[in-house]
């Protein structure tokens, strides 16, 4: 269901006299030959989104130089649209690094230098993980969701895949990235955050929310839940649960 779309971009600060109303330019450093021009400017109209979202007053908690570098699309499965989600989720990496002052998390093995860490042994798939957070109560919370975590080929360019099956319709997009967002926190819970401690590809297949309990929050923490419990099966063998699935409440 998700759009296809792999970019890399650099986010450098603007000077502080600059002498544009709006604090915010887009570089598209990638050829027209490499990356259609309307997945481009996609890509940074997804950032500015981002930006403008947390925005106060109409002013933009940053003052940035966004370039694109770097991108990768497929004739049958990109859109503007993924590539517009794709400078939304970078926003939120930039974020992350700025504010815990570490590197980006490798998505991509973009050099030899670059090298997976890998736990003991083989990673092993883990279908079907099933996470429900739900608490029926004033101020409570809802986020219902089933993943399969495959290994991405040992020595591939991938370091992480998320693949998305519950159309807009019956998944907010907001919350589907929010459970994106929560995956890579706990597969890259390593020294540096950099590198995942398991390559995966994660399939999002089923997902039930709440108009009024459901929010990114809980949707994010839905995605940590799902990474962990694929983690520690994956260490212990890959067996679900008696029920077929592992349940997580």
């Amino acid at each position: 269901m998700r759009p296809y779309a792999v970019a890399s971009a650099d986010f450098e600060p603007l000077p502080p006299d600059g002498a544009s109303d709006l604090p915010f330019e887009f570089v598209n450093e990638v050829s027209a030959t490499v990356l259609p021009p309307e997945f481009g400017a996609a890509f940074g109209e997804g950032v500015l989104a981002q930006l403008r979202a947390w925005s106060f007053g109409g002013v933009l908690p940053y003052a940035l130089r966004v370039r694109l570098r770097d991108a990768h699309w497929r004739e049958d499965q990109s859109t503007a649209a993924g590539f517009a989600a794709a400078g939304r989720q970078a926003v939120h990496e930039f974020c992350d690094s700025f504010h815990d002052g570490v590197g980006p998390r490798r998505l991509v093995a973009v050099s030899p230098a670059v090298q997976r860490q890998e736990a003991a042994g083989e990673a092993l798939a883990v279908q079907d993980v099933h996470v429900r957070l739900v608490k029926p109560a004033v101020c409570g919370h809802f986020a219902v969701a089933t993943a399969d975590f495959t290994p991405l080929p040992v020595g591939g360019e991938l370091l992480f895949e998320f693949v998305l099956e519950v159309p807009g319709d019956r998944l907010p997009v907001p919350y589907s990235e929010a459970f994106e967002r929560g995956l890579r926190e706990a597969l890259y819970a390593t020294d540096d955050g950099r590198l995942p401690v398991r390559p995966f590809r994660v399939r999002l297949y089923e997902a039930q929310w709440s108009v009024v309990d459901s929010n990114e929050m809980i949707f994010q923490a839905a995605g940590r839940q799902a990474a962990a419990e694929a983690l520690r099966r994956s260490r212990e063998g890959g067996e679900p649960g008696a029920s077929g699935t592992s349940s997580i409440e």
